[in-house]
């Protein structure tokens, strides 16, 4: 299990995030869900509609390895990437967080960070984003 900052939590809850799955043949799609919730510390809850549910079903329950970019439509604002468990349920699709990179450029991309000790993460997150957070919900 992964453990998410607020800061990771925040830009999911506040923008959402691009979600990609991939057919047992490696065929990968991509949806955009505009917002995002959490279970619990790790498990992030999406809402989606019908359209988005039949578009990814196949590949989630054949395949449920999900990564994860948190932003919205057209654009990645968080330099994250997150990697995990997804499974339907309902209208919902619902991911267990289990690895965590930075995709910010420069000397830390690719950088796994749910192998540091967590205030290293903590020290990472203060010492490298200089950002505002995500724009405020609608």
């Amino acid at each position: 299990m992964a453990l998410l900052t607020t800061r990771m939590k925040n830009w999911l809850e506040g923008t959402g995030a691009h979600i990609g799955t991939a057919s047992t043949e490696g065929i990968p799609t991509v949806i955009v869900a505009a917002k995002a919730s959490f279970d619990n510390s790790n498990t992030v809850v999406f809402d989606l509609s019908a359209r988005q549910i039949d578009h990814i079903r196949k590949n989630v329950e054949s395949n449920p390895q999900v990564a994860l970019g948190p932003g919205g439509l057209g654009s990645i604002r968080a330099a994250y990437q997150f990697k995990g468990t997804g499974r339907i349920e309902g209208s919902r699709l619902k991911v267990a967080i289990e690895e965590i990179y930075s995709t910010k450029p420069g000397p830390e991309a690719g950088l796994r960070l749910d192998t540091l000790p967590f205030e290293s993460v903590l020290r990472f997150e203060k010492t490298r984003w200089q950002d505002d957070g995500p724009p405020a919900s609608v």
